[in-house]
């Protein structure tokens, strides 16, 4: 099990240490602020989280309480 973690966090730091900034190219008018769309950080992401055999899935579901929740699950080869 720790090695698998260590493992896991080898890949998470060589593709943090590789990910280029992504720009802030739209804006929300309720804050006055720009952010960079997801779009346009998963077009940046995925290729380096496959280089380092890291993936990333994403579930929809609704809680007990009628709540949606969103899970981000990252996976490691």
């Amino acid at each position: 099990m720790q090695s698998e973690v260590n493992e896991l966090a080898k890949a998470l730091a060589a593709f943090q240490a590789e990910l280029p900034t992504v720009a802030k190219t739209a804006e929300n008018p309720f804050f006055k602020s720009k952010y960079a769309p997801l779009h346009e950080v998963m077009k940046v992401a995925l290729p380096v989280l496959s280089k380092h055999g890291l993936s990333v899935t994403q579930l929809v579901d609704t809680t007990l309480s009628g709540q949606t929740a969103l899970t981000t699950i990252l996976m490691h080869a």
